[in-house]
């Protein structure tokens, strides 16, 4: 019966040291600072909702969900996003993930209120820098 355990356990490690590492695994250990926009945000006939949350990873990465909306027609809310640190300062901007540019646009139609979820990129030696943020908009 002990040899059958012992078999039995040795198998079960070996298995485990076989089996890759999948990025879901990886993804949880990452540390992430949320930052939420409480009021209203506005720029010409756009508005983003309350709630907009900028979420930032350790790894560098980031995810905007937001809600937005346009009085008129063939709008785009144009945006971005600034990285500070304790005093304000400025460390950097998100890039859209992907590309070198800074600027997020979502085009808005027919006065419809539009969920927005959208992947960024910083500087991860910037994460523990981070204490604040900011954004500029233009509609």
């Amino acid at each position: 019966m002990k040899a059958i355990r012992r078999t039995a356990g040795a198998l079960a490690a070996a298995l485990a040291l076989a089996l890759p590492t999948t990025a879901t695994a990886g993804a949880s250990t990452l540390e992430q600072k949320t930052y939420v926009w409480r009021g209203y945000l506005s720029a010409g006939e756009c508005t983003m909702a309350p709630g907009t949350t900028w979420t930032l990873y350790s790894d560098g990465t980031a995810r905007l969900d937001a809600r937005v909306s346009s009085l008129g027609d063939e709008d785009a809310w144009l945006m971005w996003a600034h990285l500070k640190d304790a005093g304000g300062a400025l460390l950097g901007d998100i890039r859209v993930y992907g590309s070198t540019s800074t600027k997020f646009v979502k085009n808005l139609h027919d006065r419809r209120t539009y969920r927005w979820i959208a992947k960024g990129q910083f500087d991860p030696d910037l994460f523990d820098l981070v204490k604040r943020m900011s954004l500029s908009k233009h509609c």
